[in-house]
């Protein structure tokens, strides 16, 4: 698949490091499509084939016609992945979006809007396509949780004369090694201590910036959550130990990795902005 060039500065910064290539993600496979935890992608595929093979040239209304079948098909099977999509525990797209009309409704804007990744056109007049929709933006103020909620900084009024601002921590976001954890990938994972208490969550989380950046993103290795990525040239890395009782997409740390966070309030910043790559074992390869 060939992406317009601006679309790899985009899928690189995602991926923390620009040499990183989607194959190296974390993907979890449909029949008819995947998610890309990583670049945070949602992909889907669809075809038409026509009832009779076409003869000679194919028109281009016709064309037009066998493109549009073969996009809603796409968008169909994308509505599906969008349903098993895992947003917290046990709880999918498909929960959120039930037969709520009004979010069924924007949803069919959302799919009006995403655009074709690939297109290709076959001599007997079927068409295969692709739709990629990234889980950041509108889907996510749609289907993320409501208790993520907007949290605005505090700005002091006046700065007082000749005080220097406070310094900032000397990290800039928060990498948690959960290799060798049973975890599972979801929009809006929580990371909390051995007694359950939330470390990163709702509770720390600015709805901005969870719509504009995600909350957590995935990625396979040390290596691609590297220096300079979107944990920032110095981010804090702790270890994963295991996952919540009941919650596979919750990571538990230690109480002391917790302290370090809890250490100093300026952390709070990073991780309100949503500064926080996962790093897990590849997902199995096996449609789902």
């Amino acid at each position: 698949m060939r992406y317009p060039s601006f679309l790899y500065t985009i899928i690189a910064f995602l991926m923390m490091t620009p040499s990183a290539s989607k194959a190296e993600g974390i993907l979890q496979t449909f029949t008819k499509g995947q998610i890309n935890w990583s670049t945070g992608e949602v992909s889907a595929k669809g075809a038409h084939v026509p009832l009779k093979k076409v003869e000679g040239e194919i028109s281009s209304d016709e064309q037009r016609h066998f493109e549009k079948k073969a996009v809603g098909v796409a968008q169909a099977n994308l509505a599906a992945i969008l349903r098993k999509l895992t947003i917290h525990g046990e709880t999918t797209g498909g929960h959120i979006m039930g037969n709520n009309s009004e979010i069924l409704a924007q949803m069919e804007l959302i799919f009006l809007s995403t655009p074709v990744s690939s297109k290709k056109f076959l001599t007997d007049g079927s068409v295969e396509i692709a739709l990629t929709l990234p889980l950041k933006g509108a889907f996510s103020q749609l289907i993320l949780p409501r208790d993520i909620r907007q949290i605005n900084p505090i700005v002091p009024l006046t700065q007082p004369k000749n005080e220097e601002p406070p310094t900032e921590s000397g990290f800039t976001g928060l990498v948690v090694d959960a290799r060798g954890v049973p975890l599972s990938p979801a929009l809006a994972p929580r990371v909390v201590t051995e007694k359950g208490e939330e470390v990163y969550g709702p509770t720390v989380i600015s709805r901005e910036h969870a719509v504009q950046n995600r909350v957590a993103t995935y990625v396979p290795s040390l290596a691609a959550s590297g220096k300079g990525g979107f944990a920032g040239e110095n981010p804090l890395v702790v270890t994963g130990i295991g996952t919540a009782s009941g919650s596979n997409t919750d990571i538990i740390i230690s109480t002391a990795d917790a302290a370090r966070l809890h250490s100093d309030p300026r952390f709070t910043r990073f991780l309100s902005q949503c500064k926080v790559v996962i790093v897990m074992d590849p997902l199995p390869s096996k449609k789902e």
